[in-house]
């Protein structure tokens, strides 16, 4: 059953803090503790997870503010589940922070923190809705609105993150898969293990199938560990179909064989997705090559405001999916989020763009900047196809750069393709002609577009421009974003499995960044309050 858990501390007679001197008094307002018990603690809002509970009359859950404000400073302060519970007991500043005068009273173990991750990964599972994401966002925007931090320059990246799985060639991969299905068999349905599949039961089998097979019988050995595949395929009985182990193996089967004149082969390595299943255990980990290296695992996506004179920046949005996701799909899931309200332009990498995400943009009112742009090189000395002008109306060409009306001009929605013929008297009288990207014909002189090339164009054409550097080198500061991602909040090792699962602690890990950077900010502003305080008094003594 749901209970609220007061946001409000209110100390007993045997409370701590009482008996403290007033330099420790003043040690402890300095720490990180009463501002995210003011700031952090005392706005989760404990009603959206009410749907993970039972309506019915029950013992009460824990406070969800307790475990959610636990998840946040356990990222912050880089500890283990264990140590984030040993801090909670014995370190005075956790209590504080978490609002909590009586330990007994609000007890909590580490079977309670599994259960609530289970809770918000089953719920999210069922209902396509991350509870943990939006508190998080939420408590984002009232970071920046009690700051009044200017959010109104924003820049994007994406990065690779590992998965928490060995990286296997495809025998390992193989041979993982048909051991966790015999295993299975072994303790369920041992008389159904195939007598070709006995030896997966061995002591020292592994080493004997794998590390010991020379190179030039590798081949062979796949298309035997393969055929064992099929042969546990179909002794596996109706009962254990449902479970893991099995659908590994249907997946491997389908994605690692291809049926060649009745029988199932080993596909083609270039064959193989990249979606292909990876490990057993981390089902979710694809494979993608990025810059000339092989990532097995994840890719990661946000958006970071940046005020420049409070010297604050806050991730607004972020987003992790199978590293097949291109930056281009990120670049168009990101501008649905509304936590960008504010937000006027967005520095991005050429890896973003495509002319939807641009589209989408302007109807939000954003500017979407591109350091560089990917694909074919614009033509040096020739007019981008964005100079010639298109009608409100018709959105057909009217005007060339020139100033001359085309013969005949039409715009084709469904393809996205501009079409215009000119008048060749009215071109070889122009002196921009040896620059125009019109193409000479027997009659006229054409031109053909699309809205990709127009937008390319726009893009290209500002890329000149001071303002357009500015916000370039603006931009490269957001490469220091997945850098402490890794050093200080170890993304790239988290403890569990399953990209559902990785939600609670990704989240947790870009709250504790958003909560560190406000914290430094008011912790600077309070220094120069207290120097700017301090001068006056000078100032006062002096001229008395």
């Amino acid at each position: 059953m749901f209970r609220a858990n007061p946001n409000e501390r209110q100390m007993n007679i045997k409370d701590p803090y009482l008996y403290y001197s007033n330099p420790i008094k003043d040690m402890f307002h300095r720490s990180w503790a009463p501002y995210f018990f003011e700031h952090i603690f005392s706005n989760i809002d404990e009603e959206r997870f009410a749907v993970l509970y039972s309506s019915k009359a029950s013992r009460p859950n824990t406070p969800v503010n307790i475990l959610v404000g636990l998840f946040f400073l356990k990222e912050l302060c880089g500890w283990t589940d264990d140590e984030m519970l040993s801090s909670l007991y014995f370190d005075y500043r956790v209590q504080y922070a978490l609002g909590i005068t009586d330990l007994e009273k609000e007890s909590v173990s580490i079977n309670t923190i599994t259960n609530f991750r289970n809770r918000l990964c089953r719920y999210e599972e069922e209902t396509g809705v991350d509870l943990l994401q939006q508190e998080v966002e939420a408590l984002t925007k009232a970071l920046v609105q009690l700051s009044q931090m200017d959010t109104s320059l924003a820049r994007q990246d994406s990065m690779m993150v590992s998965a928490n799985c060995k990286k296997m060639n495809r025998l390992e991969l193989v041979y993982a898969v048909n051991i966790l299905m015999v295993k299975q068999l072994e303790k369920h349905a041992p008389e159904s293990i195939p007598p070709s599949c006995g030896h997966y039961l061995e002591q020292g089998d592994q080493n004997k199938q794998l590390y010991r097979v020379k190179k030039d019988q590798l081949a062979d050995k796949l298309v035997e560990l393969l055929n064992e595949s099929l042969d546990l395929y179909s002794s596996v009985p109706e009962t254990l179909q449902g479970t893991e182990a099995f659908l590994s193996l249907v997946r491997l089967l389908e994605e690692q064989t291809v049926c060649s004149e009745g029988k199932r082969m080993p596909r083609e390595k270039e064959d193989i997705s990249a979606s292909s299943l990876q490990n057993p255990s981390e089902p979710d980990a694809t494979y993608r090559k990025k810059k000339n290296q092989d990532h097995t695992g994840y890719a990661f996506s946000l958006i970071e405001a940046r005020d420049i004179v409070k010297e604050m920046s806050v991730i607004l949005y972020h987003e992790e999916q199978q590293n097949i996701v291109s930056d281009v799909e990120f670049g168009q899931n990101s501008l649905k989020s509304s936590n960008l309200d504010g937000v006027e332009v967005i520095a991005n990498d050429g890896g973003f763009y495509a002319p939807e995400t641009l589209k989408k943009a302007e109807e939000l009112q954003i500017e979407m900047i591109f350091s560089a742009l990917t694909g074919r090189k614009a033509q040096e000395g020739i007019l981008g196809v964005n100079e010639f002008l298109l009608h409100p109306e018709t959105n057909a060409i009217y005007l060339c750069p020139g100033l001359k009306e085309p013969i005949s001009a039409a715009y084709d929605a469904e393809k996205q393709q501009y079409t215009a013929k000119f008048a060749k008297p009215d071109c070889l009288a122009c002196s921009l002609f040896p620059i125009c990207p019109v193409k000479e014909q027997v009659k006229y002189n054409t031109l053909s577009f699309t809205e990709n090339k127009r937008q390319l164009d726009i893009c290209r054409s500002k890329m000149g421009t001071e303002e357009y550097k500015e916000l370039a080198d603006f931009r490269a500061g957001v490469e220091g974003v997945p850098s402490v991602l890794r050093r200080r909040y170890n993304i790239d090792h988290i403890p569990v499995r399953g990209l559902l699962r990785r939600g609670a602690w990704i989240h947790s890990k870009i709250m504790a960044f958003n909560f560190h950077s406000f914290f430094t900010y008011l912790r600077k502003k309070e220094a120069g309050l207290r120097a700017l305080f301090q001068n006056n008094q000078e100032c006062a003594t002096g001229c008395g």
